[in-house]
This record gives structure tokens, sequence and C-alpha cells, in this order.
């Protein structure tokens, strides 16, 4: 009897959790597959830990940051043990960078300016580990004899490339989001709480960094809006059939997926293989899904709405 009541009381328990590990996710098409199984879990560790403390998302937002500085750091002293601890760092700041939402989510105390910085982290982050790269290269002890170029073009190249394909991605997700969920009032809904939220605080004094990043985050989100052409239509039931497998395909060569490749360079110490996958490998991937895309573009207009 008692050892089925442990049973019982077990399964309860498990059902509590999955309960509150549902709750704390976003919708499936805003996360990369990467994401969703690999670093979503795992945060939901740190999670449960923060969860009874006073720990606020923008505070664990702050502390991806400082993670990131520190594996920038460690990136720029060059050498085998250092970029096996910048590799370990740069995943624990991938999942601090889910832990601040899911947090939101679950407390339902985020802010419109918590999102937002939330994903100035990201940038942040992104910038010192590729400063932290070419200062590593310049040491000499990283071995580059691939590239016979300038290690700062190669960075740069690298960035450009990592950038387009996170633009590339997102606009995908946004169309299908649009035309296969039906979701496109939700990148106007963002934009009026953003509005609402800057008419609500420009004459407050010391909110001058809010202000700024409302400005821009509502500069980024006109672009949004622009990229869904209110002049396509399609049938959303023969869209999300013909899409749902295809968003999921761009997820990788998503910044998730590139950020995984470059920890996993880190930790073998063989720069070479992020350099192949973000220069190379990707951009034929996408060229692949682009051909893919525009056909079934081109199919799917023959399709009545």
């Amino acid at each position: 009897m008692v050892e089925k009541k442990s049973k019982e009381s077990i399964k309860e328990f498990n059902r509590r959790i999955l309960k509150e590990y549902k709750k704390s996710l976003k919708h499936m098409v805003f996360d990369e597959t990467l994401t969703l199984y690999i670093l979503r879990p795992i945060a939901f560790i740190f999670v449960k830990m923060f969860y009874p403390t006073k720990i606020t998302p923008n505070q664990v937002s702050l502390m991806t940051i400082i993670v990131g500085i520190l594996s920038g750091y460690f990136f720029s002293r060059g050498d085998v043990t250092s970029y096996f601890i910048a590799g370990v760092l740069y995943f624990l700041c991938l999942v601090l960078d889910c832990v601040d939402g899911m947090i939101a989510r679950l407390k339902k105390n985020g802010t419109p300016v918590g999102r937002i910085v939330d994903g100035f982290a990201d940038y942040i982050v992104g910038i010192v580990v590729y400063i932290g790269l070419g200062i590593g290269f310049s040491k000499g002890l990283v071995p580059i004899d691939f590239w016979p170029y300038s290690y700062w073009l190669l960075l740069v190249i690298s960035a450009a490339s990592h950038i387009f394909h996170a633009v590339i991605v997102d606009y995908y997700r946004v169309e299908f989001m649009s035309h296969g969920l039906g979701k496109v009032t939700s990148v106007w809904e963002e934009k009026r709480i953003f509005t609402d939220e800057m008419n609500r605080i420009k004459h407050m004094r010391g909110k001058w960094l809010d202000k700024i990043l409302i400005i821009v985050y509502l500069g980024y989100s006109h672009l949004q809006i622009f990229r869904l052409n209110e002049q396509e239509h399609y049938n959303r039931r023969a869209y999300f059939k013909a899409n749902k497998l295809m968003v999921l395909l761009w997820f990788w060569i998503g910044p998730t997926a590139h950020v995984f490749v470059l920890i996993l360079a880190a930790i073998l110490f063989r720069p070479i293989i992020y350099f192949v996958f973000t220069i190379g490998l990707a951009n034929i991937y996408l060229l692949v899904l682009w051909i893919i895309q525009v056909k079934i573009k081109q199919r799917l207009r023959k399709i009545p709405v």
C-alpha cells in the first residue's frame, strides 16, 4: 500500500514538473531544434533553482552577458585549455539565455524592455566572442594555417555569414507564423505593446536606456512587418503542410546551430570546423533550401486561398 502511494506521488510529481516545463516554453516555431531539445531541458534545472529566489529575468540576462564576456576572454588567450573553458562557458551562456524567458513566463513578471534586453545580450556576447577569437588568433597558438590572409578578414566573413543566416532563418520563421499559423497579427501586437510602453515612459527620468532599446526594437519590428508582404496570400492549411518541415530544416543554420558548431570547434581546438561550417557548408545548405523554398512558393500560389 505504501509502495503504491509512493509510486502515485512520484507520478504526480512528474506530471507537475512536466506541466511547469511546458508552461515555461514558447511556441515551438520560436525555438531552433537544438534549443528546444537540448538547451531548454537543461535550462529548466536553473529555472527550478532560481524560481524560489528574487532573481529577475533581467538579472539572468546580465548573468548571460557576464558569462559571455568571460567566454570571450578565454577565447582571447588562444591556448588549448582556454579554448576548452571558453567553449564550456559559451554553452552555459546559451543555457542562461533560455532561463530568463522561461522564468518570466512562469512568474509572469516579464516586461517589454526585458524582452529587448534578452536579445541585446545575444548581440553583446556575439561581438565579444568574435573579438576574443581575433585576439586569440593574434597570439599564434591557434591552428589557422589553412587561411593565408588576415585572420580578422576570416572573422568578418564568418560574422557576416552568421548574421545573414540568422536573418534568413528569422524571415522564414516569420513567414511561417504569418501564412502557416495565422499569427501575422502577433507581429503587429508586439509593435503595439512596445509603442504603448514607449508612451508610458517617454516623460520619465532615468529611463533613457529603456527608451533607446524600444526605439531600436520598433525599427526592427517595422522591418518585420514590411517583410510580411500583404499582397501575398496563401491557403493556410496548404502552406502549413508544405512548410512545417522546411521551417525545421532552416533552423539547422540558425544562430544556435552556428554557436553549437563554434563550441565544438573550441573544445576540440579546431577552429577550422567552425569556418568550414559557417562559410562553406551552411551557405551551400542555404542555397539548396532556398531553391526548394522558391519551388514550394510557386506551387502554393496556384492553390486557391
